[in-house]
């Protein structure tokens, strides 16, 4: 299949932390789909305008190396055979500009957006880099630096505040998709029920769902550092030698396991202070109301919880 033959037939676009490794985790195994061998290639988002250059806590090794930047480079990408469908999923297609360059690839794509409570969805955004030994703030100290990080040239997964807020992105897929052609699950009712949910993708991007393969997945769980162990995370996750040393000499595959059972070892959940939600609530509402209309009133619950004391 040349470059003007390949097309994606579905894509995933987003958001971040609300399924979208677990939901790659799924598709992977089931016959006939062949996604990309990294989850998040970037290339629709930023890539085709080169290698990004992110300025924040080890963004260069965790976006700026791995995002593809070049069609081919895209398409090797994929194993898949002529019987294949092709999809993506990749969180930052939820970023400006991005709905508009898939449509350039293929009019004709499915679109796969999977929504979250946003207060719980910037926690697990925190939480997740906090993980990965990239934040060393608390959260409100985090949040109230958004602004100045992102202006400095961090990458888009620093706006903790700004990736939970949905319309625009949402909206933007609708109109130059189609509504037909966009499909929205949402994070809670996709964790209560895996099977059914992959099912109806099978579904919507033209397979049989009742033939599908299932296990019980949960991908990329964030977490705040254990007390104890907060020394020794910072010391192999963070930017430094130790770090640097450790990408040097342990294989990326095996580097991966070991990292993501450290991870697992080391971090725990946490829970937000009732006044931080309520402030957070309050600055989504603008953006859950309009998300509200435009989804057909199903995120009205998350509206309900701002009036909560």
């Amino acid at each position: 299949m040349n470059s003007r033959q390949f097309k994606v037939t579905f894509f995933c676009v987003g958001v971040a932390k609300a399924g979208t490794t677990t939901l790659h985790d799924l598709l992977c195994l089931q016959n006939n789909i062949s996604l990309p061998k990294r989850k998040e290639t970037n290339y629709f988002s930023f890539g085709q305008a080169g290698a990004p250059q992110f300025t924040g806590p080890l963004d260069s090794t965790s976006v700026n190396e791995t995002t593809i930047t070049s069609l081919e480079e895209y398409i090797n990408d994929f194993d898949y055979t002529d019987n294949d469908v092709i999809g993506e999923i990749c969180p930052s297609y939820m970023l400006e500009g991005a709905a508009e360059n898939l449509y350039k690839h293929n009019p004709q794509a499915k679109i796969i957006i999977l929504l979250r409570e946003p207060v719980g969805r910037a926690l697990s955004n925190y939480q997740h880099l906090v993980r990965d030994g990239r934040e060393q703030l608390d959260f409100e100290h985090a949040l109230d630096a958004e602004a100045e990080r992102l202006d400095k040239g961090w990458e888009w997964f620093w706006g903790i505040k700004k990736n939970s807020m949905y319309f625009d992105a949402v909206n933007s897929y609708i109109n130059i998709f189609g509504r037909n052609n966009v499909k929205i699950i949402f994070f809670e009712d996709f964790v209560k029920d895996q099977r059914s949910h992959v099912d109806s993708i099978l579904e919507f991007i033209g397979l049989e769902g009742s033939s599908s393969e299932h296990e019980s997945i949960k991908s990329n769980k964030s977490g705040v550092v254990s007390g104890k162990w907060r020394c020794i995370h910072r010391l192999v996750l963070s930017e430094g030698i130790v770090n640097s040393l450790l990408r040097r000499l342990i294989p990326p595959p095996l580097r991966k396991k070991l990292g993501a059972a450290f991870k697992r070892l080391t971090t725990v959940k946490s829970q937000l202070p009732a006044e931080t939600r309520q402030n957070l609530l309050l600055e989504f509402s603008d953006d859950l109301t309009k998300l509200n209309e435009l989804v057909g009133g199903n995120v009205g619950n998350w509206l309900k919880e701002k009036n909560v004391s």
